[in-house]
């Protein structure tokens, strides 16, 4: 079961890039060739990453509070950007800063480690647009949905740059598929 959310995470991860990737394309590039080398080239790599060793890891109850953690970075993200006015950016920052230091100040319990790389998971996820998000609620679902990629990634990408803001995109872009889907 652990082994089918492994792979499930990982192929999303790279459906959401290609998907990124073929629309900048397809907006400012119209030569056939070069849309098939960047698709062969992506697949190669697949390739290559899925075949990279991995150690695998269990998952489940101790994992299940990542949730809360990325939903609680994602909704302050939001606040200070969008209620406090402050940008996205900034937001972001400061919703990290604030994470990284928690573990130096809550020394005694080991549950607070866990806390920054979910809460800064999460700040991509509040930095998402107004336009977009249509409110709380939104960032809400997002946030759950991103938690259950961050978790099923727990294993996928490890030692790669832009893991954390891809789980954020395909959390978000998952779920504004969905409510696009449904209302």
């Amino acid at each position: 079961m652990i082994r089918i959310f492994r792979i499930l995470a990982f192929f999303l991860f790279v459906a959401c890039h290609l998907a990124f990737l073929l629309s900048i394309l397809f907006e400012k590039v119209h030569n056939f060739w070069l849309i098939s080398g960047i698709i062969i080239s992506t697949g190669l790599i697949t390739y290559a990453y899925y075949h990279k060793n991995t150690q695998e890891e269990a998952h489940f109850l101790n994992d299940l509070q990542d949730i809360v953690y990325v939903s609680l970075g994602a909704l302050l993200t939001y606040f200070i950007s969008v209620d406090l006015e402050l940008g996205a950016v900034i937001a972001a920052g400061f919703t990290g800063t604030v994470a990284s230091y928690l573990p130096v100040i809550f020394r005694k319990s080991s549950w607070i480690k866990r806390v920054p790389v979910a809460a800064y998971c999460g700040a991509f996820v509040g930095m998402t647009a107004p336009a977009v998000s249509l409110g709380y609620t939104f960032i809400i679902f997002s946030a759950f949905l991103t938690g259950a990629l961050f978790i099923s990634a727990k294993n996928v990408f490890n030692g790669f740059g832009g893991k954390l803001g891809s789980i954020a995109f395909g959390g978000v872009a998952l779920s504004s598929l969905i409510v696009y889907l449904l209302f």
